[in-house]
């Protein structure tokens, strides 16, 4: 506080000299704060604030903007205790809050392997900042949840979860390979509303190849221009294709259109993962495109740690990253850099699970799971 004691004369002159405040976000005949009382009566930060609010005031129906600003307002600028420290912290959120265009692919650095195929820089505590956006229902019996697919539609993030019972489990040969199938419902997040909606209730979905294996191979659920593609056992074996228009909270119709795409380890792949992560997951080998020798690879992980248990694989489709749950000693959402060589912690918690990439303003995020929520986390403010 010795700082602000230092500004608080300051303050009170410039009040005293100047009667009328200058323009801010709030009333500043009802400041109560230091803080508050600092915006109003300094120029260069009462000019940061407005410039604040323009860019903040469309946004303010999103809960994830909302979150943000509360977080910011809390942990950033409201611990401040002088002019510089509050003038930083606008200039952190003002730059979050500005669209960040997306590099060209010509500018976009080759990516090389590391040298001497030497381990990635491990980083154990990330700032990503994070929060819930929803709670799913608690449902008996319940033994598995994942994020479905994500996408922006104007501006408003929509994720579709899928929440399920054990249903039944099939073993297959050669191999002794098995697939699970699940009962259960999906649901549908909006950011610009509150809660979840139920999609559809107690269905045999089939969204992936390999329900509940560590890499679930190819996708038969996703979203395609704003409609939400999946497909439900019916009858035996039998599939029905369904297509649900997101927003709409209308009944899923019967579609003749199918979705299919690679496995997330595959799909807006940067690099290939060279082992199987459904047989030795527990550590992380990634070869590049046939410009480099056949035998360079990133080993990203210390082969001699034990700790590792590689689930969920996804790529970011913009940048050269991919992200994993981890259900080893070290369980958590990781975050893979293959430009700058880092394996980055970016979610502690050991529930977290099923981590998809999304852009937000062009800031790299993704949404998770950790027990009976739907969380955010966002990449920390460069």
């Amino acid at each position: 506080m010795k700082a602000f004691t230092r500004l608080l004369p300051a303050l009170i002159v410039a009040c005293l000299t100047s009667p009328a405040a200058f323009a801010a976000s709030f009333d500043c005949s009802k400041a109560r704060t230091l803080v508050e009382t600092a915006i109003c009566t300094t120029p260069s930060l009462s000019a940061k604030d407005d410039l604040l609010n323009e860019h903040y005031r469309p946004l303010q129906h999103l809960k994830i903007f909302r979150e943000l600003e509360r977080q910011w307002l809390r942990e950033v600028r409201n611990r401040c205790t002088a002019v510089p420290c509050i003038e930083e912290a606008y200039d952190q959120q003002i730059s979050r809050l500005t669209p960040v265009p997306a590099n060209p692919q010509a500018e976009t650095p080759a990516l090389k392997p590391a040298q001497d195929q030497q381990p990635y820089l491990q980083i154990e505590d990330a700032a990503w900042q994070r929060f819930a956006l929803a709670s799913f229902p608690q449902v008996k019996g319940v033994d598995y949840a994942q994020v479905v697919d994500v996408a922006t539609l104007d501006g408003v993030l929509n994720v579709v979860i899928f929440v399920g019972e054990h249903l039944d489990q099939t073993i297959r040969s050669p191999g002794n390979s098995y697939e699970r199938r699940y009962f259960g419902s999906l649901y549908e997040y909006s950011d610009a509303r509150p809660g979840l909606h139920p999609i559809v209730r107690d269905i045999r979905f089939s969204g992936w190849n390999k329900i509940g294996a560590n890499d679930q191979g190819e996708r038969f659920a996703g979203i395609i221009d704003g409609v939400f593609y999946y497909r439900h056992r019916v009858k035996g074996e039998a599939e029905q294709s369904m297509a649900y228009t997101l927003g709409s909270k209308a009944e899923p119709q019967p579609s003749t259109q199918l979705f299919s795409a690679e496995s997330g380890s595959k799909r807006f792949s940067k690099a290939r993962i060279a082992n199987d992560l459904n047989v030795e997951n527990y550590h992380l080998r990634l070869y590049y495109p046939y410009e480099y020798d056949s035998n360079a690879y990133d080993q990203v992980m210390d082969k001699n740690d034990k700790g590792w248990s590689l689930v969920n694989p996804v790529w970011n489709e913009t940048r050269p990253v991919l992200y994993f749950d981890n259900s080893g000693d070290f369980a958590c959402v990781w975050r893979v850099d293959l430009q700058n060589k880092t394996l980055e912690k970016i979610v502690p918690e050991h529930e977290a699970i099923s981590a998809v990439p999304v852009d937000v303003l062009g800031h790299e995020a993704v949404v998770y799971l950790e027990g009976d929520k739907l969380m955010f986390a966002i990449a920390p403010g460069q």
